[in-house]
């Protein structure tokens, strides 16, 4: 081979070296920006299943103020959503995490629902007005 070949040869593979060291630098950046938004969703999706948990809670701790004969089985229900929030507090949420304690929520919200519809029937029986 020439030099002016083995030059040309080199100076092609400095080029693509350089174009390759580029290329990963971009993708690098862009993957940093990625994970960064996920992890924001995440946090925020995760803000959000606490706050709902704490307000299913209170919700429990009404009930619990104004129907003294179903106690143990509102306590059991706000013992699960404590529970939940406990593991949400202390795990690092990924996609599937999120999606498993969305579905643990929605059984928890609706538990709550019903037992805050059969209680208050129950109670507007008694003859109390339940207006909120």
């Amino acid at each position: 081979m020439s030099g002016v070949t083995k030059e040309t040869i080199q100076k092609i593979l400095l080029i693509a070296l350089a174009a390759m060291t580029v290329s990963m630098v971009f993708i690098s950046v862009f993957n940093y920006k990625d994970n960064q938004q996920k992890s924001d969703y995440l946090e925020k999706e995760k803000i959000l299943v606490q706050e709902e948990l704490t307000e299913i809670i209170k919700s429990y701790d009404h009930l619990i103020k104004q129907n003294t004969a179903n106690t143990e089985e509102l306590l059991t229900e706000k013992n699960k959503a404590k529970e939940l929030l406990n593991k949400i507090r202390h795990t690092v949420l990924d996609y599937e995490t999120i999606i498993q304690y969305r579905r643990q929520l929605l059984v928890l919200r609706k538990n709550n629902l019903r037992l805050q519809r059969k209680l208050n029937i129950g109670m507007s029986a008694d003859g109390l007005n339940l207006a909120y």
